[in-house]
């Protein structure tokens, strides 16, 4: 009897594995590299693909013989899928290579939102260069020691003053002197910085946190001496009002169980070390009707058109994208213009990429529409759409204007040439009303989904399995 019970519950076994994975599979993260062969100066990239996910995962990046880590980047996408919204993310890890030569990455297992993403690792060919001379040690001109001080804690900012809306970094740092007696432990970490942030972080700001993956030692010049930095904290905010943002001093607290040199203590002593506190000025922006409600920052415009050629009642995909560094996520749409009603424009669909370097926030938003003409002739994009904004750089009001014109005329057959395969472009006839003559649209053709296709039909058939075990299994 256990023998006949056995293969069948090894197929539902599968059938439920199966079902499973149908569910899940889409939403599996992934590690993809750089280029495996790079010159030295180039650095080595390991990036996580982290699908339909909206909080920011803190990763544990392997450690690579014979490479320096230096530094984390993420870059955030979203878009509009069958009315969800979903947010895709991509975190980055940089290595710099030491020396020129052949370097084996072992495999490593990232464990992310509680799921384990594993790795084979590689071969990492290191390409010397002429001009390429070995890595010298960052110079920070924005940190000052202390007097006597060969370990202290710093608060540095990326600039001293900015305008409302503007972005800056705020770092905490440990710095121990290569030459430092002692040995330090950091105790209660997560707890310790949990106090330290919530008095550090200025009101009324939108804060963009830089996650940092782990403590690891980076080889620094202060005051022209060497000292080891570990990044504690680190953030770019963003602030709303132009009020001073006053930085408190913060301590943390070390355990110091025995000197480098000489013989243990009789007990671990316990140390504390402090910042000096910090104000950043932010500046009111000029005089502006709209000052307060325009975004700050250096951007272009990219625009894009399906097609310049149109007929009227036929749809056209129009694209407008801001481009640059900023506050990405807290972009407006731009503002639509009044005109003589010669074209329906839809509300836009939008789409965000995010990416933190360092001390910036770069990346684009883009606003997509539908753009359906109701004449014949030139409609020029320009008197439709402005977006206003604050220049950094030129530090003066600017506005991004559509360079690009939509033709509006021309044969049927040209209209129709001028579709591209596949594309589903609704017909709204010429009139004073956008639904007039609905009833001649054509309401079978839907877009389908392929995985959804898939998935359905993987379902049914896995259904189907089961029901025939079943019927087997009580038949005998």
């Amino acid at each position: 009897m256990l023998i006949e019970i056995f293969p069948k519950l090894l197929v539902l076994f599968f059938c439920c594995s199966v079902a499973a994975f149908a569910q899940v599979a889409d939403n599996t993260p992934a590690i993809e590299f750089s280029a495996l062969n790079f010159p030295i100066e180039r650095p080595f990239t390991i990036s996580v693909s982290i699908p339909d996910n909206e909080n920011r995962p803190t990763i544990l990046f392997p450690d690579i013989p014979g490479f320096t880590k230096k530094g984390t980047s993420t870059s955030v996408t979203t878009s509009e899928v069958g009315g969800e919204t979903i947010t895709n993310q991509v975190i980055s890890q940089s290595y710099q290579a030491m020396a020129a030569g052949r370097f084996r990455l072992p495999p490593f297992v990232l464990i992310i939102n509680g799921v384990s993403v594993r790795s084979e690792g590689a071969v990492l060919v290191v390409r010397s260069s002429a001009a390429a001379s070995a890595p010298a040690s960052s110079t920070l001109t924005t940190v000052a020691v202390p007097p006597n001080g060969a370990a202290f804690l710093a608060l540095r900012t990326s600039r001293s003053a900015i305008y409302t809306g503007e972005a800056i970094s705020l770092t905490l740092a440990f710095f121990v002197a290569n030459n430092y007696p002692y040995e330090l432990n950091i105790t209660n970490l997560d707890k310790q910085l949990q106090e330290i942030t919530r008095s550090i972080r200025p009101a009324n700001a939108w804060e963009e946190n830089v996650h940092s993956a782990d403590l690891k030692a980076v080889e620094v010049l202060v005051g022209g001496k060497k000292f080891r930095e570990y990044k504690l904290y680190k953030a770019i905010f963003f602030p709303l009002a132009a009020q001073p943002i006053r930085l408190p001093s913060v301590s943390i607290r070390l355990a110091r169980p025995r000197p480098v040199i000489g013989p243990p203590t009789a007990q671990t002593e316990y140390v504390s070390f402090s910042s000096k506190p910090l104000t950043v000025n932010v500046q009111a922006l000029p005089a502006h009707p709209l000052r307060g409600r325009v975004p700050v920052g250096s951007f272009v415009l990219e625009e894009k058109l399906d097609r310049q050629r149109v007929g009227v009642g036929k749809s056209v995909r129009y694209s407008f994208s801001i481009v640059g560094e900023g506050n990405i996520a807290a972009l407006p749409e731009p503002d639509k213009l009044d005109e003589a009603g010669n074209a329906d424009i839809f509300p836009p669909e939008e789409q965000h990429v995010i990416n933190q370097n360092g001390n910036q926030v770069t990346g684009s938003k883009t606003f997509t529409y539908f753009v359906v003409p109701r004449q014949n002739g030139i409609i020029s994009l320009a008197n439709r759409f402005q977006w206003i904004y604050f220049d950094l750089q030129k530090e003066r009001y600017d506005t991004l204007r559509p360079k690009m014109q939509l033709h509006v005329g021309g044969s049927a057959v040209a209209q129709e040439a001028a579709i591209p395969e596949g594309e589903l472009a609704p017909t709204v006839p010429s009139g004073n009303s956008l639904y007039a003559g609905i009833d001649a649209l054509d309401s079978n053709r839907q877009p389908v989904s392929i995985s959804v296709l898939i998935r359905a039909v993987a379902n049914v058939l896995i259904v189907l399995m089961l029901l025939g075990i079943i019927f087997v299994f009580f038949k005998r």
